[in-house]
C-alpha cells in the first residue's frame, strides 16, 4: 500500500525552520497561505469596529508583515507577499478616495 505522505526524517525535525518546511512542502506549499488568509480573516473581523475600510487596510498590512517573515524564512511563495501589497495599495487607494469625496459612505 503506498503511503499517503512522506514521513519526516530525522533531519527535518531538528529545528522549528524544518519542521515547517516539511509542513509545507506536505500539503504542496498551501500550509502558509491558508494560515496567512486565517490572520487575515480573524483580524479584519477584529478591527471592523474601525470601518471596513480600516479593517482592511489594517488587515492587509498586518498579514503583509507576516508575509514578509514567511518570506525571508524560506517558508512562502513571494507571489502571496506581492497579493498583500497589491491588496495594501487598493485598500489605501480606496480609503484616500472615500476621505476626499462627498459622496455618502457605505
Amino acid at each position: 500500500m503506498p503511503d499517503i505522505y512522506t514521513f519526516p526524517t530525522e533531519n527535518e525535525t531538528l529545528g522549528i525552520n524544518e519542521i515547517a518546511s516539511y509542513v509545507g512542502n506536505v500539503s504542496n506549499g498551501l500550509f502558509f497561505p491558508l494560515i496567512l488568509l486565517a490572520v487575515f480573516v480573524i483580524s479584519f473581523v477584529s478591527s471592523m469596529h474601525l470601518g471596513n475600510g480600516r479593517a482592511f487596510v489594517f488587515s492587509s498590512f498586518f498579514c503583509s508583515i507576516i508575509a514578509i517573515f514567511l518570506v525571508v524564512a524560506g517558508l512562502l511563495n513571494p507571489t502571496y507577499m506581492y497579493l498583500l501589497f497589491v491588496m495594501l495599495g487598493i485598500g489605501l487607494m480606496l480609503l484616500r478616495l472615500g476621505k476626499s469625496s462627498s459622496l455618502p459612505q457605505i
